[in-house]
């Protein structure tokens, strides 16, 4: 990499890290004011249900831009043992991610540190092979600027998991950007809610391997979120090669509204209805939205917009369009089922949640 180089990719992942850090916290009102409320309300109870699916009681789990520690309830609630942040925004961790964790009263440990988890090396700073569960939530796509940021985030997860634990997130899906790059007149698409650029360096919309997977970067804005922010695609293919190198095989790779539709589509209440199927040339519903005359609800989704009515709360077209832009993912740590068992059995005893002081933040060089 050229030293150039080097230099753009840390400015960019300056860049995002000062916005996320500069935004301020929302009320609950606000919030349901927010264009992309029913969005996030998604997005969370995606998240919810990922780790409710790899995530178990007593787990150490490594959160790999934790931001300011939105997803803490969510470990909360899937009784984890121990819990590490970490997040390249300085204030997003020191004032936000410790604020939060002091106030909730959370009865398992924390530990917080404020780094690049795509350029640092954590094995310098956290003891190897020592956790469950690395969650990397709307944030590995930082890492695929270059290939050397990319391998150092692999590497990071690889060396961080115990034989047999899970490496679980949520990306951008470049399946879907491509096609619908493809399907527009110009380099720009999206909606009232969501806009996505390419550059004319793509003009040909074609992703071939003479230009490799690595530094595929469009400019992507998200109402009353990110403006023109860029990020970089995450090609499945290259994404599930590369992670085999590092010991990480793949378990799950689905695109949100797949992933929806499965999981709405088991245990359906009150005569409503989600089974993922539809006729041809006939759109999927959304969740909550009139169907063929029942509602596409659920208990899971009710439950997603706070014990909300269903009845009332749907996305719109344009959130729905916006979720298709996302997949889930899920890798396994190799070992043998020997070696997995006893990285259990030997976990040493958690103790319990304590407040963090804001200087017991571990600072990385790299920290925005």
């Amino acid at each position: 990499m050229t030293d150039k180089r080097k230099r753009d990719d840390t400015l960019a992942a300056h860049n995002v890290a000062l916005h996320y850090s500069g935004r301020e916290n929302q009320s609950v009102g606000q919030r349901q004011q927010s264009p992309i409320y029913h969005l996030r309300c998604l997005n969370n109870w995606v998240k919810s249900v990922l780790i409710n699916a790899y995530v178990r009681e007593k787990d150490r789990v490594l959160d790999f831009a934790c931001g300011k520690g939105g997803d803490l309830t969510k470990y909360r609630k899937a009784r984890v043992g121990t819990y590490t942040g970490v997040d390249i925004a300085l204030e997003s961790v020191r004032r936000d991610a410790v604020g939060r964790y002091n106030g909730g009263n959370y009865p398992f440990p924390a530990k917080f540190i404020a780094g690049d988890a795509f350029t640092a090396d954590l094995t310098q700073h956290l003891p190897v092979k020592s956790y469950d569960v690395v969650s990397s939530q709307f944030a590995i796509h930082y890492s695929w600027s270059t290939e050397t940021r990319a391998r150092r985030a692999l590497r990071n997860v690889s060396q961080m998991l115990r034989p047999g634990g899970h490496f679980i997130g949520t990306t951008v899906d470049s399946n879907v950007l491509v096609r619908k790059l493809r399907a527009t007149d110009g380099m720009t698409f999206g909606n009232s809610i969501v806009e996505v650029t390419f550059d004319d360096r793509f003009k040909r919309k074609t992703f071939d391997a003479e230009r490799g997977p690595f530094g595929l970067q469009y400019a992507f804005t998200l109402r009353d979120a990110v403006t023109d922010c860029h990020e970089w695609m995450v090609p499945r293919g290259a994404f599930v090669e590369l992670a085999n190198e590092y010991g990480l095989e793949l378990v799950e790779w689905r695109n949100f509204h797949d992933f929806v539709h499965d999981k709405l589509g088991k245990g359906v209440d009150d005569g409503a209805f989600v089974d993922g199927t539809q006729a041809e040339g006939e759109r999927a519903p959304r969740p909550g939205e009139v169907h063929g005359g029942k509602r596409a609800a659920h208990a899971l989704w009710r439950s997603a917009m706070g014990g909300l009515s269903v009845r009332d709360e749907t996305l719109t077209e344009d959130e729905w369009d916006a979720a298709h832009l996302y997949a889930v993912f899920a890798f396994k740590k190799a070992g043998a089922a020997t070696a997995a068992a006893a990285a259990v059995l030997t976990r040493p005893d958690p103790g319990k949640g304590e407040a963090v002081r804001a200087e017991d933040v571990l600072v990385l060089e790299g920290a925005a």
